[in-house]
Protein backbone atom coordinates (compact mmCIF):
# COMPACT_ATOMS: atom_id res chain seq x y z
CA UNK A 1 0.00 0.00 0.00
CA UNK A 2 3.14 2.60 0.80
CA UNK A 3 4.39 1.64 -2.23
CA UNK A 4 1.54 2.60 -4.28
CA UNK A 5 1.28 5.64 -2.43
CA UNK A 6 5.00 6.78 -2.86
CA UNK A 7 4.45 5.97 -6.57
CA UNK A 8 2.10 8.17 -6.62
CA UNK A 9 3.29 11.41 -5.33
CA UNK A 10 6.28 10.57 -7.81
CA UNK A 11 4.20 11.25 -10.53
CA UNK A 12 2.73 14.22 -9.07
CA UNK A 13 6.84 15.41 -8.63
CA UNK A 14 6.83 15.16 -12.51
CA UNK A 15 3.62 17.14 -12.99
CA UNK A 16 4.89 19.91 -10.92
CA UNK A 17 8.42 19.85 -12.75
CA UNK A 18 6.98 20.10 -16.05
CA UNK A 19 5.17 23.15 -14.80
CA UNK A 20 8.70 24.58 -14.19
CA UNK A 21 10.00 24.23 -16.86
CA UNK A 22 11.24 27.24 -17.63
CA UNK A 23 12.21 27.39 -13.45
CA UNK A 24 16.06 27.37 -12.96
CA UNK A 25 17.11 23.67 -11.96
CA UNK A 26 18.27 24.60 -8.56
CA UNK A 27 14.63 26.25 -7.55
CA UNK A 28 13.22 22.94 -9.16
CA UNK A 29 14.71 20.28 -7.02
CA UNK A 30 12.41 17.97 -5.33
CA UNK A 31 13.68 16.12 -2.29
CA UNK A 32 13.27 12.50 -1.81
CA UNK A 33 9.54 11.33 -0.31
CA UNK A 34 10.40 10.10 3.35
CA UNK A 35 14.60 11.51 2.56
CA UNK A 36 16.11 12.80 5.43
CA UNK A 37 18.47 16.09 5.94
CA UNK A 38 21.21 16.07 7.50
CA UNK A 39 23.34 18.84 8.70
CA UNK A 40 27.54 18.75 10.47
CA UNK A 41 30.36 21.40 10.01
CA UNK A 42 28.21 23.94 8.65
CA UNK A 43 27.14 21.86 5.79
CA UNK A 44 23.02 20.81 5.13
CA UNK A 45 22.50 17.89 2.97
CA UNK A 46 19.79 15.52 1.57
CA UNK A 47 19.15 13.39 -1.58
CA UNK A 48 16.63 14.73 -4.06
CA UNK A 49 15.20 14.05 -7.96
CA UNK A 50 12.97 11.06 -6.68
CA UNK A 51 12.98 8.21 -9.62
CA UNK A 52 11.86 4.95 -10.38
CA UNK A 53 14.44 3.88 -12.94
CA UNK A 54 15.70 0.92 -10.79
CA UNK A 55 13.26 -1.38 -9.55
CA UNK A 56 15.26 -3.01 -6.68
CA UNK A 57 13.15 -1.61 -3.60
CA UNK A 58 15.37 -2.84 -0.50
CA UNK A 59 13.75 0.20 1.35
CA UNK A 60 10.36 -1.12 1.05
CA UNK A 61 9.10 1.20 -2.25
CA UNK A 62 10.12 1.66 -5.93
CA UNK A 63 12.12 5.04 -5.15
CA UNK A 64 15.63 6.22 -5.16
CA UNK A 65 17.39 9.54 -5.03
CA UNK A 66 18.40 10.68 -8.60
CA UNK A 67 20.77 13.87 -7.23
CA UNK A 68 21.72 15.15 -3.97
CA UNK A 69 21.98 18.74 -2.56
CA UNK A 70 23.76 20.61 -0.27
CA UNK A 71 23.96 24.44 0.99
CA UNK A 72 27.00 25.68 2.29
CA UNK A 73 27.78 29.29 3.80
CA UNK A 74 24.17 29.97 2.36
CA UNK A 75 24.97 28.85 -1.38
CA UNK A 76 23.29 25.55 -2.64
CA UNK A 77 24.73 22.87 -4.72
CA UNK A 78 23.54 20.26 -7.03
CA UNK A 79 24.58 16.86 -8.43
CA UNK A 80 22.68 14.47 -10.87
CA UNK A 81 23.56 11.28 -11.39
CA UNK A 82 23.64 9.90 -14.69
CA UNK A 83 20.31 8.22 -15.81
CA UNK A 84 22.44 4.35 -14.88
CA UNK A 85 22.82 5.14 -11.28
CA UNK A 86 20.92 6.20 -8.39
CA UNK A 87 21.43 7.08 -4.66
CA UNK A 88 19.91 3.77 -3.47
CA UNK A 89 19.58 5.55 0.60
CA UNK A 90 17.60 7.79 2.62
CA UNK A 91 20.36 10.45 3.76
CA UNK A 92 23.40 11.68 3.12
CA UNK A 93 26.12 11.13 5.68
CA UNK A 94 28.44 13.70 6.40
CA UNK A 95 31.37 12.51 8.03
CA UNK A 96 35.09 13.69 7.79
CA UNK A 97 36.84 10.50 5.88
CA UNK A 98 39.65 11.99 5.26
CA UNK A 99 41.01 13.54 8.72
CA UNK A 100 41.00 17.15 7.58
CA UNK A 101 38.40 18.48 10.05
CA UNK A 102 35.61 19.04 7.24
CA UNK A 103 32.78 16.62 6.42
CA UNK A 104 32.46 14.79 3.67
CA UNK A 105 29.45 13.12 2.10
CA UNK A 106 29.41 9.30 2.38
CA UNK A 107 26.27 7.52 0.48
CA UNK A 108 24.81 4.23 -1.15
CA UNK A 109 25.48 4.61 -4.66
CA UNK A 110 24.07 1.82 -7.27
CA UNK A 111 24.68 1.33 -11.00
CA UNK A 112 22.01 -0.57 -12.69
CA UNK A 113 23.78 -2.97 -14.02
CA UNK A 114 27.42 -3.16 -11.46
CA UNK A 115 25.30 -3.21 -7.80
CA UNK A 116 25.83 -0.74 -5.29
CA UNK A 117 28.96 0.64 -3.86
CA UNK A 118 30.21 3.16 -0.53
CA UNK A 119 30.72 6.68 -2.60
CA UNK A 120 32.55 9.36 -0.78
CA UNK A 121 31.94 13.25 -2.23
CA UNK A 122 34.45 16.09 -1.52
CA UNK A 123 31.87 19.01 -0.65
CA UNK A 124 33.60 22.85 -0.40
CA UNK A 125 32.58 26.37 -1.60
CA UNK A 126 33.25 25.09 -5.59
CA UNK A 127 30.23 22.29 -4.75
CA UNK A 128 30.18 18.67 -4.87
CA UNK A 129 32.92 16.79 -6.34
CA UNK A 130 33.92 13.00 -6.47
CA UNK A 131 36.14 11.58 -3.99
CA UNK A 132 36.56 8.13 -3.73
CA UNK A 133 34.34 4.49 -4.09
CA UNK A 134 34.44 1.27 -3.15
CA UNK A 135 34.19 -1.87 -5.41
CA UNK A 136 30.65 -2.79 -6.18
CA UNK A 137 28.54 -5.64 -5.08
CA UNK A 138 29.13 -6.65 -9.22
CA UNK A 139 25.48 -6.97 -10.19
CA UNK A 140 22.39 -5.90 -9.47
CA UNK A 141 20.09 -6.21 -6.50
CA UNK A 142 22.72 -6.95 -4.32
CA UNK A 143 23.31 -4.11 -1.83
CA UNK A 144 25.19 -2.59 1.12
CA UNK A 145 24.39 -0.41 4.37
CA UNK A 146 26.92 1.97 6.03
CA UNK A 147 27.74 1.64 9.61
CA UNK A 148 29.93 5.06 9.75
CA UNK A 149 32.88 6.26 10.15
CA UNK A 150 35.68 5.91 13.40
CA UNK A 151 39.09 5.61 13.81
CA UNK A 152 37.85 1.15 14.11
CA UNK A 153 42.17 0.88 14.17
CA UNK A 154 43.22 3.15 16.74
CA UNK A 155 45.66 4.19 14.89
CA UNK A 156 44.21 7.60 14.25
CA UNK A 157 42.76 7.13 10.92
CA UNK A 158 39.26 7.51 10.12
CA UNK A 159 38.26 4.41 8.41
CA UNK A 160 34.36 3.69 7.07
CA UNK A 161 32.81 0.69 7.43
CA UNK A 162 29.61 -1.10 6.10
CA UNK A 163 27.82 -4.06 5.71
CA UNK A 164 28.12 -5.51 2.19
CA UNK A 165 24.66 -7.42 1.36
CA UNK A 166 23.45 -7.59 4.86
CA UNK A 167 20.30 -9.83 3.69
CA UNK A 168 22.52 -12.65 1.97
CA UNK A 169 26.34 -12.88 2.68
CA UNK A 170 26.29 -9.81 5.66
CA UNK A 171 30.03 -8.99 5.43
CA UNK A 172 31.12 -5.92 7.84
CA UNK A 173 34.03 -4.73 5.39
CA UNK A 174 36.32 -1.80 6.95
CA UNK A 175 37.62 1.08 3.93
CA UNK A 176 40.15 2.59 4.12
CA UNK A 177 40.40 6.23 1.62
CA UNK A 178 43.47 5.26 -0.55
CA UNK A 179 43.95 8.17 -3.38
CA UNK A 180 40.54 7.78 -5.46
CA UNK A 181 39.33 4.34 -3.60
CA UNK A 182 37.99 3.57 -0.86
CA UNK A 183 39.97 0.19 -0.40
CA UNK A 184 38.67 -2.48 1.68
CA UNK A 185 41.45 -3.28 4.14
CA UNK A 186 39.33 -6.06 6.55
CA UNK A 187 36.06 -7.88 7.19
CA UNK A 188 34.25 -10.57 8.98
CA UNK A 189 31.04 -12.32 7.43
CA UNK A 190 27.73 -13.22 9.31
CA UNK A 191 26.52 -10.32 10.49
CA UNK A 192 23.52 -7.67 9.39
CA UNK A 193 22.95 -4.26 9.79
CA UNK A 194 19.24 -4.24 7.80
CA UNK A 195 15.75 -6.38 7.20
CA UNK A 196 15.07 -6.16 3.97
CA UNK A 197 12.37 -4.11 2.71
CA UNK A 198 12.26 -1.66 6.13
CA UNK A 199 13.39 1.98 6.19
CA UNK A 200 15.62 1.28 9.50
CA UNK A 201 19.61 2.25 8.66
CA UNK A 202 20.54 1.99 11.52
CA UNK A 203 20.91 -1.49 12.99
CA UNK A 204 24.41 -1.53 13.91
CA UNK A 205 25.90 1.06 17.00
CA UNK A 206 29.76 2.71 16.82
CA UNK A 207 30.62 2.02 20.58
CA UNK A 208 33.80 0.84 22.72
CA UNK A 209 32.46 -2.27 23.65
CA UNK A 210 35.53 -4.15 24.82
CA UNK A 211 36.74 -1.16 26.97
CA UNK A 212 40.25 -0.50 24.93
CA UNK A 213 39.32 2.70 24.18
CA UNK A 214 39.26 2.12 20.19
CA UNK A 215 35.65 2.02 18.43
CA UNK A 216 34.11 -0.83 17.71
CA UNK A 217 30.79 -1.72 15.89
CA UNK A 218 27.80 -3.49 17.84
CA UNK A 219 25.17 -5.47 15.25
CA UNK A 220 23.04 -8.37 15.19
CA UNK A 221 24.20 -11.56 13.75
CA UNK A 222 23.21 -12.79 10.87
CA UNK A 223 19.87 -14.67 11.55
CA UNK A 224 19.43 -11.95 13.93
CA UNK A 225 19.53 -14.12 16.90
CA UNK A 226 22.29 -12.91 18.49
CA UNK A 227 24.07 -9.03 19.54
CA UNK A 228 27.34 -9.10 18.19
CA UNK A 229 30.58 -6.88 18.86
CA UNK A 230 33.27 -6.61 16.46
CA UNK A 231 36.68 -4.87 16.83
CA UNK A 232 39.17 -3.88 14.35
CA UNK A 233 42.00 -2.60 16.53
CA UNK A 234 45.47 -3.62 15.22
CA UNK A 235 43.60 -3.51 11.65
CA UNK A 236 42.37 -6.98 11.82
CA UNK A 237 38.45 -7.98 11.87
CA UNK A 238 37.76 -9.82 15.30
CA UNK A 239 34.43 -11.33 16.79
CA UNK A 240 34.84 -9.85 20.24
CA UNK A 241 31.59 -11.46 22.11
CA UNK A 242 28.36 -12.80 20.67
CA UNK A 243 25.44 -12.49 23.09
CA UNK A 244 22.37 -14.39 22.41
CA UNK A 245 18.71 -13.20 22.67
CA UNK A 246 15.25 -14.66 22.73
CA UNK A 247 14.23 -13.76 19.57
CA UNK A 248 15.28 -11.98 16.69
CA UNK A 249 16.88 -8.35 16.75
CA UNK A 250 14.88 -5.56 14.60
CA UNK A 251 15.73 -2.39 16.08
CA UNK A 252 18.91 -1.10 18.22
CA UNK A 253 20.20 1.60 20.04
CA UNK A 254 23.20 1.80 22.49
CA UNK A 255 24.28 3.99 25.30
CA UNK A 256 27.08 3.78 27.33
CA UNK A 257 28.21 0.14 27.97
CA UNK A 258 24.61 -1.06 27.37
CA UNK A 259 22.65 -2.36 24.36
CA UNK A 260 18.96 -1.98 24.11
CA UNK A 261 17.65 -3.91 21.26
CA UNK A 262 13.91 -4.89 20.14
CA UNK A 263 12.57 -7.72 19.04
CA UNK A 264 10.37 -8.73 16.52
CA UNK A 265 7.63 -10.15 18.88
CA UNK A 266 7.80 -6.80 21.10
CA UNK A 267 10.14 -7.44 23.61
CA UNK A 268 13.22 -5.46 24.43
CA UNK A 269 16.10 -6.93 25.86
CA UNK A 270 19.02 -5.07 27.23
CA UNK A 271 23.03 -6.27 26.81
CA UNK A 272 26.25 -5.29 28.93
CA UNK A 273 28.09 -4.81 26.46
CA UNK A 274 31.34 -5.62 28.60
CA UNK A 275 30.48 -8.95 29.67
CA UNK A 276 27.67 -10.23 27.16
CA UNK A 277 24.86 -10.10 29.70
CA UNK A 278 21.34 -10.45 28.70
CA UNK A 279 18.58 -8.84 30.61
CA UNK A 280 15.20 -7.45 30.46
CA UNK A 281 14.61 -3.62 30.73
Amino acid sequence: MRRHRRKSRLGAVVAVLSSLSATPLAAAEVPLPDGETTRAGGVTARLVDPTDRYDHGVLGDAIEAGGMEVEIGGRVHHLRLGPDRVFEDLRVRLVDLDGDGAPEALVIETDLKHGTALAAYRLSDRGIEPLATSEPTGQPHRWLNPVGVADFAGTGTPLAAAVVTPHVAGSLRFYRLQGKTLAEVGRLDGVTDHIAGTRNLDLSCIVDADGDGVADVVLPSRDRTALVAVSFAGGKAVERRRSPVSGRISALACRGGAATASLDDGRRVVVDLRTGAVSSP
